[in-house]
């Protein structure tokens, strides 16, 4: 199968999954495999793997409660209500997220402000069988997740008005949590140091719309504690940096417009 032709196949799947969801009846059995590869005259196999790799990228859910069917997935609403440079980010994220799980073995997200959560846009996953994984479409806390640490550090969310405990090491304090995002700008990264979830470290760096440019969002890792030990975390964080400075090239060089 082309590139195309799989292209095609999986936006089949989209309107297949779009109409399922707007009927009340249908939706709760959601779309099955078989009814796939009768729409689409394929073998259930391939129409199987289509499904699978939609799910993988956040397009679809696997129905809950034992239903074999699927649904629209969050990566679905991840677009709607995002500014343009937002959606860029989106567009463009993707191999350099890769190539931060190739160099650092954790997984890697990007994410946006939306709202009072930071929205991940974005995310991919290690190979190693211990690992944390977020999700695309998934929204966070801003005040206890790097993604949002980073977000609000560089001006691109607010801090919340009410900072709950998700673990011991969360900032509660919002004077503390100023002085921490002081911090987070002067250095040029966010670290989430099992605040979120006990056992998870997260790094996330801002990026921009070119060199110099203004904040769009950020990209990240995340990963288990045992693995992103503290004297790690200076090395993890100048690789992210190095990647997310070259995703900001890259959106700014993507944005320009030709004259003439």
């Amino acid at each position: 199968m082309t590139s195309v032709g799989a292209l095609e196949r999986g936006l089949k799947i989209l309107d297949l999954l779009i109409e399922v969801e707007s009927d009340p009846i249908r939706r709760e059995e959601g779309l099955s495999i078989q009814q796939v590869a009768l729409e689409l005259e394929i073998h259930k196999s391939t129409a199987s793997r289509l499904m699978q790799t939609l799910v993988t990228r956040g397009y679809a859910v696997a129905n809950h409660g034992g239903r074999r069917g699927f649904r629209l997935g969050p990566a679905v609403e991840v677009s709607s209500g995002l500014n343009m440079n937002q959606r860029r980010l989106t567009d463009l994220a993707h191999p350099f997220l890769a190539r931060l799980v190739d160099e650092t073995g954790e997984c890697a997200h990007a994410a946006v402000a939306s709202g009072a959560t930071a929205l991940v846009i974005d995310d991919v996953e290690t190979g190693q069988p211990l690992r944390v994984v977020s999700g695309t479409g998934r929204r966070v806390p801003l005040h206890c997740t790097s993604a949002g640490k980073c977000l609000m550090a560089f001006g691109l969310a607010a801090v919340p008005p009410e900072l709950p405990r998700r673990t011991a090491r969360t900032m509660t304090n919002p004077e503390i949590l100023s002085l921490h995002l002081a911090e987070i700008r002067e250095r040029g990264y966010a670290l989430d140091d099992e605040e979120n979830h006990t056992g998870v470290r997260c790094i996330s760096v801002p990026v921009y719309n070119g060199a110099g440019g203004t904040p769009v969002g950020c990209i990240g890792i995340d990963g288990p504690s045992v693995r992103m030990v503290e004297t790690e975390i200076e090395k993890l964080a100048h690789k992210v940096i190095e990647v997310a400075t070259e995703l900001s090239i890259k959106l700014g060089e993507d944005h320009v417009v030709p004259v003439g």
